[in-house]
Protein backbone atom coordinates (compact mmCIF):
# COMPACT_ATOMS: atom_id res chain seq x y z
CA UNK A 1 0.00 0.00 0.00
CA UNK A 2 1.19 3.54 -0.68
CA UNK A 3 2.43 5.66 2.22
CA UNK A 4 -0.57 7.97 2.27
CA UNK A 5 -3.96 6.82 3.54
CA UNK A 6 -6.07 5.83 0.59
CA UNK A 7 -9.55 7.25 0.39
CA UNK A 8 -12.64 5.31 -0.67
CA UNK A 9 -15.80 7.11 -1.78
CA UNK A 10 -19.10 5.33 -1.15
CA UNK A 11 -22.19 6.58 -3.02
CA UNK A 12 -25.68 5.93 -1.71
CA UNK A 13 -28.24 6.16 -4.51
CA UNK A 14 -31.28 5.73 -2.29
CA UNK A 15 -33.45 8.54 -0.95
CA UNK A 16 -33.75 6.73 2.37
CA UNK A 17 -30.99 5.87 4.81
CA UNK A 18 -32.29 2.35 5.29
CA UNK A 19 -31.32 -0.86 3.50
CA UNK A 20 -28.85 0.42 0.91
CA UNK A 21 -27.37 2.90 3.35
CA UNK A 22 -26.99 0.28 6.08
CA UNK A 23 -25.20 -2.09 3.71
CA UNK A 24 -22.89 0.69 2.56
CA UNK A 25 -22.18 1.56 6.18
CA UNK A 26 -21.19 -2.06 6.79
CA UNK A 27 -18.80 -1.92 3.85
CA UNK A 28 -17.46 1.40 5.10
CA UNK A 29 -16.73 -0.07 8.53
CA UNK A 30 -14.77 -2.94 7.00
CA UNK A 31 -12.74 -0.49 4.92
CA UNK A 32 -12.06 1.73 7.94
CA UNK A 33 -10.87 -1.30 9.90
CA UNK A 34 -8.49 -2.06 7.03
CA UNK A 35 -6.97 1.42 7.44
CA UNK A 36 -8.67 3.32 4.62
CA UNK A 37 -10.14 6.80 4.84
CA UNK A 38 -13.79 6.80 3.73
CA UNK A 39 -16.54 9.19 2.75
CA UNK A 40 -20.16 8.12 2.35
CA UNK A 41 -22.40 10.48 0.38
CA UNK A 42 -26.08 10.33 -0.59
CA UNK A 43 -26.96 11.53 -4.08
CA UNK A 44 -30.26 12.98 -2.89
CA UNK A 45 -28.30 15.48 -0.78
CA UNK A 46 -27.07 17.09 -4.02
CA UNK A 47 -28.69 19.03 -6.83
CA UNK A 48 -28.45 16.82 -9.92
CA UNK A 49 -30.13 18.12 -13.07
CA UNK A 50 -30.94 16.11 -16.16
CA UNK A 51 -28.53 15.82 -19.08
CA UNK A 52 -30.02 17.65 -22.07
CA UNK A 53 -27.94 15.87 -24.72
CA UNK A 54 -26.18 18.99 -26.00
CA UNK A 55 -22.79 17.17 -26.31
CA UNK A 56 -20.89 20.26 -25.10
CA UNK A 57 -18.98 18.09 -22.59
CA UNK A 58 -17.86 15.78 -25.40
CA UNK A 59 -16.96 18.38 -28.00
CA UNK A 60 -15.62 21.19 -25.83
CA UNK A 61 -15.13 19.75 -22.34
CA UNK A 62 -17.00 20.77 -19.21
CA UNK A 63 -20.73 21.30 -18.72
CA UNK A 64 -22.62 24.59 -18.58
CA UNK A 65 -25.34 23.25 -16.22
CA UNK A 66 -24.91 24.83 -12.80
CA UNK A 67 -25.59 22.20 -10.15
CA UNK A 68 -23.63 19.84 -7.89
CA UNK A 69 -22.63 17.22 -10.46
CA UNK A 70 -19.11 18.58 -10.96
CA UNK A 71 -18.57 18.37 -7.19
CA UNK A 72 -19.59 14.69 -7.14
CA UNK A 73 -17.45 13.96 -10.18
CA UNK A 74 -14.46 15.57 -8.46
CA UNK A 75 -14.99 13.39 -5.39
CA UNK A 76 -14.96 10.28 -7.60
CA UNK A 77 -11.87 11.39 -9.50
CA UNK A 78 -9.96 12.24 -6.33
CA UNK A 79 -10.80 8.95 -4.58
CA UNK A 80 -8.59 5.87 -4.68
CA UNK A 81 -11.57 3.55 -4.86
CA UNK A 82 -15.31 3.77 -5.47
CA UNK A 83 -18.34 1.92 -4.09
CA UNK A 84 -21.73 2.53 -5.71
CA UNK A 85 -24.84 1.30 -3.91
CA UNK A 86 -28.41 1.39 -5.22
CA UNK A 87 -31.79 -0.10 -4.44
CA UNK A 88 -33.59 -1.89 -7.25
CA UNK A 89 -36.34 0.24 -8.78
CA UNK A 90 -38.42 -1.53 -11.43
CA UNK A 91 -35.69 -4.00 -12.31
CA UNK A 92 -32.93 -1.38 -12.53
CA UNK A 93 -30.90 1.25 -10.70
CA UNK A 94 -32.53 4.20 -8.97
CA UNK A 95 -33.52 7.17 -11.11
CA UNK A 96 -31.13 9.60 -9.45
CA UNK A 97 -28.17 7.30 -10.11
CA UNK A 98 -29.13 7.03 -13.78
CA UNK A 99 -29.55 10.83 -13.95
CA UNK A 100 -26.07 11.31 -12.51
CA UNK A 101 -24.56 8.72 -14.83
CA UNK A 102 -26.09 10.47 -17.86
CA UNK A 103 -24.07 13.54 -16.91
CA UNK A 104 -20.80 11.58 -17.14
CA UNK A 105 -21.15 11.13 -20.91
CA UNK A 106 -17.70 12.62 -21.62
CA UNK A 107 -16.13 9.87 -19.48
CA UNK A 108 -16.85 7.42 -22.30
CA UNK A 109 -14.50 9.46 -24.47
CA UNK A 110 -11.99 10.84 -21.95
CA UNK A 111 -12.22 8.95 -18.71
CA UNK A 112 -10.57 10.55 -15.67
CA UNK A 113 -11.53 7.46 -13.63
CA UNK A 114 -9.90 4.83 -15.84
CA UNK A 115 -8.53 1.92 -13.78
CA UNK A 116 -10.18 3.17 -10.58
CA UNK A 117 -11.08 0.17 -8.39
CA UNK A 118 -14.87 0.03 -8.23
CA UNK A 119 -17.30 -2.14 -6.27
CA UNK A 120 -21.06 -2.32 -6.93
CA UNK A 121 -23.81 -2.97 -4.41
CA UNK A 122 -27.52 -3.54 -5.06
CA UNK A 123 -30.36 -4.66 -2.83
CA UNK A 124 -34.04 -5.42 -3.21
CA UNK A 125 -36.90 -7.03 -1.32
CA UNK A 126 -37.88 -8.82 -4.52
CA UNK A 127 -36.25 -9.40 -7.91
CA UNK A 128 -34.12 -7.44 -10.36
CA UNK A 129 -30.65 -7.70 -8.83
CA UNK A 130 -29.05 -9.29 -11.87
CA UNK A 131 -30.33 -6.71 -14.35
CA UNK A 132 -29.55 -3.80 -12.03
CA UNK A 133 -25.95 -4.83 -11.45
CA UNK A 134 -25.52 -5.62 -15.14
CA UNK A 135 -26.74 -2.14 -16.12
CA UNK A 136 -24.29 -0.41 -13.81
CA UNK A 137 -21.46 -2.71 -14.83
CA UNK A 138 -22.09 -1.70 -18.46
CA UNK A 139 -21.48 1.92 -17.43
CA UNK A 140 -18.36 0.97 -15.49
CA UNK A 141 -17.03 -0.71 -18.62
CA UNK A 142 -17.50 2.58 -20.48
CA UNK A 143 -15.79 4.47 -17.67
CA UNK A 144 -12.88 2.03 -17.94
CA UNK A 145 -12.66 1.23 -14.23
CA UNK A 146 -10.95 -1.78 -12.69
CA UNK A 147 -14.03 -3.74 -11.70
CA UNK A 148 -13.79 -5.03 -8.12
CA UNK A 149 -16.95 -7.14 -8.10
CA UNK A 150 -20.52 -6.94 -6.85
CA UNK A 151 -22.35 -7.43 -3.57
CA UNK A 152 -26.09 -8.04 -3.51
CA UNK A 153 -28.78 -8.67 -0.94
CA UNK A 154 -32.48 -9.46 -1.30
CA UNK A 155 -35.35 -9.97 1.11
CA UNK A 156 -34.07 -13.43 2.05
CA UNK A 157 -30.43 -12.43 2.55
CA UNK A 158 -30.55 -8.83 3.76
CA UNK A 159 -29.73 -9.78 7.34
CA UNK A 160 -26.63 -11.66 6.20
CA UNK A 161 -23.68 -9.52 7.35
CA UNK A 162 -21.29 -8.11 4.77
CA UNK A 163 -18.10 -10.15 5.05
CA UNK A 164 -14.57 -8.94 4.38
CA UNK A 165 -14.08 -11.71 1.81
CA UNK A 166 -16.78 -10.08 -0.35
CA UNK A 167 -14.48 -7.05 -0.64
CA UNK A 168 -11.23 -9.00 -1.11
CA UNK A 169 -10.82 -8.41 -4.85
CA UNK A 170 -11.79 -4.76 -4.51
CA UNK A 171 -9.27 -4.23 -1.70
CA UNK A 172 -6.57 -5.98 -3.70
CA UNK A 173 -7.16 -3.62 -6.61
CA UNK A 174 -7.05 -0.60 -4.31
CA UNK A 175 -3.66 -1.66 -3.00
CA UNK A 176 -2.44 -2.09 -6.58
CA UNK A 177 -3.86 1.29 -7.69
CA UNK A 178 -6.11 -0.55 -10.12
CA UNK A 179 -3.13 -2.08 -11.94
CA UNK A 180 -2.57 -5.76 -12.78
CA UNK A 181 -6.28 -5.93 -13.56
CA UNK A 182 -7.48 -8.69 -15.87
CA UNK A 183 -10.16 -7.21 -18.16
CA UNK A 184 -12.88 -9.17 -19.89
CA UNK A 185 -13.00 -9.26 -23.68
CA UNK A 186 -15.96 -6.87 -23.63
CA UNK A 187 -13.88 -4.34 -21.71
CA UNK A 188 -11.07 -4.69 -24.24
CA UNK A 189 -13.55 -4.25 -27.08
CA UNK A 190 -15.06 -1.11 -25.54
CA UNK A 191 -11.61 0.34 -24.90
CA UNK A 192 -10.69 -0.11 -28.55
CA UNK A 193 -13.92 1.47 -29.75
CA UNK A 194 -12.98 4.48 -27.63
CA UNK A 195 -9.40 4.28 -28.91
CA UNK A 196 -10.62 4.39 -32.51
CA UNK A 197 -12.87 7.38 -31.84
CA UNK A 198 -9.92 9.14 -30.26
CA UNK A 199 -7.70 8.43 -33.25
CA UNK A 200 -10.15 9.14 -36.06
CA UNK A 201 -13.07 11.25 -34.85
CA UNK A 202 -12.60 13.53 -31.86
CA UNK A 203 -9.49 15.69 -31.78
CA UNK A 204 -10.02 16.50 -28.10
CA UNK A 205 -10.12 12.77 -27.36
CA UNK A 206 -6.95 12.16 -29.35
CA UNK A 207 -4.99 14.72 -27.36
CA UNK A 208 -6.25 13.22 -24.09
CA UNK A 209 -5.42 9.65 -25.09
CA UNK A 210 -1.97 10.64 -26.32
CA UNK A 211 -1.24 12.51 -23.09
CA UNK A 212 -2.20 9.42 -21.08
CA UNK A 213 -0.21 7.02 -23.27
CA UNK A 214 -3.27 5.00 -24.25
CA UNK A 215 -3.41 5.45 -28.01
CA UNK A 216 -0.82 2.82 -28.87
CA UNK A 217 -1.95 0.18 -26.38
CA UNK A 218 -4.57 -2.59 -26.65
CA UNK A 219 -5.73 -1.72 -23.09
CA UNK A 220 -4.87 0.59 -20.20
CA UNK A 221 -1.22 0.52 -19.00
CA UNK A 222 -0.45 -1.96 -16.25
CA UNK A 223 -3.37 -4.29 -16.99
CA UNK A 224 -2.81 -8.04 -17.26
CA UNK A 225 -3.50 -9.14 -20.83
CA UNK A 226 -2.51 -12.49 -22.24
CA UNK A 227 -1.28 -12.88 -25.82
CA UNK A 228 -4.74 -13.67 -27.18
CA UNK A 229 -6.24 -10.59 -25.51
CA UNK A 230 -3.50 -8.36 -26.91
CA UNK A 231 -4.03 -9.73 -30.40
CA UNK A 232 -7.79 -9.33 -29.99
CA UNK A 233 -7.51 -5.71 -28.84
CA UNK A 234 -5.14 -4.63 -31.58
CA UNK A 235 -7.13 -6.60 -34.16
CA UNK A 236 -10.41 -4.92 -33.19
CA UNK A 237 -8.66 -1.55 -33.28
CA UNK A 238 -7.24 -2.07 -36.77
CA UNK A 239 -10.61 -3.26 -38.07
CA UNK A 240 -12.50 -0.32 -36.56
CA UNK A 241 -9.97 2.17 -37.91
CA UNK A 242 -10.85 0.97 -41.40
CA UNK A 243 -14.59 1.30 -40.75
CA UNK A 244 -14.65 4.57 -38.81
CA UNK A 245 -13.04 7.08 -41.13
CA UNK A 246 -11.02 10.06 -39.88
CA UNK A 247 -13.01 13.28 -39.58
CA UNK A 248 -11.05 14.95 -42.38
CA UNK A 249 -12.07 12.26 -44.87
CA UNK A 250 -15.26 12.58 -46.90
Amino acid sequence: MNRYMKKILLINASNRKKNTYKLLTSIENILKNKGYETELITLYDYKIDYCIGCEVCILKGGCFIKDDVSSIMSKIIESDGLVIGTPVYLNNMSGILKTFIDRTCSWFHRSPVAQKPTLLLANTQGSGLKNTLHSIEEVMTQWGVSFGGTISRNGRSFNKPIEEKELSHFIKLINLDGKKYSPKFKEIYTYNVQRTLARNVFEKDKEYWEDNGWLNRPYFPGAKLNTIQKLYGNGIYKMLCKVINPIDEK
